[in-house]
């Protein structure tokens, strides 16, 4: 799945991703009830709304833990090179209302191997 990137909206050097409907629909259903569960209800708010508040969120999907349900969503996107990012400002509880979400490219990056300092030459 490919989704597109908004090129000039970045949070902490990552891309903001803006999913098509379609790519969208696809990953509300990784969560069941044909995407109808409230996991997928906050997925489609973080993902349709940047930068929406928590409020905002728990308004959307009637949900009342916002930050579990975030970290459960970006468990599994993580496989699809995705993740959400919480911003919190200074001194607000994790589940504050003050909080804004965004769906972002995850930060994975490829590490060469070489031998470590211990290794034995053969």
């Amino acid at each position: 799945m490919t989704s597109n990137t908004v090129k000039s909206f970045k949070k902490h050097g990552n891309n903001v991703k803006i999913l098509t409907d379609n790519e969208l629909k696809q990953f509300a259903n990784l969560f069941g009830k044909k995407g109808e569960t409230k996991t997928a209800k906050v997925l489609k708010a973080i993902a349709l709304n940047p930068g929406i508040t928590t409020d905002e969120i728990r308004a959307f999907a009637k949900c009342s833990n916002v930050p579990n349900l975030a970290h459960n969503i970006t468990v599994k996107l993580l496989n699809f090179g995705l993740m959400i990012h919480r911003e919190a400002p200074r001194g607000v509880a994790p589940n504050g209302a003050f909080h804004h979400w965004y769906l972002i490219e995850a930060p994975i990056h490829d590490i060469s191997r070489n031998m470590a300092v211990n290794d034995p030459i053969l």
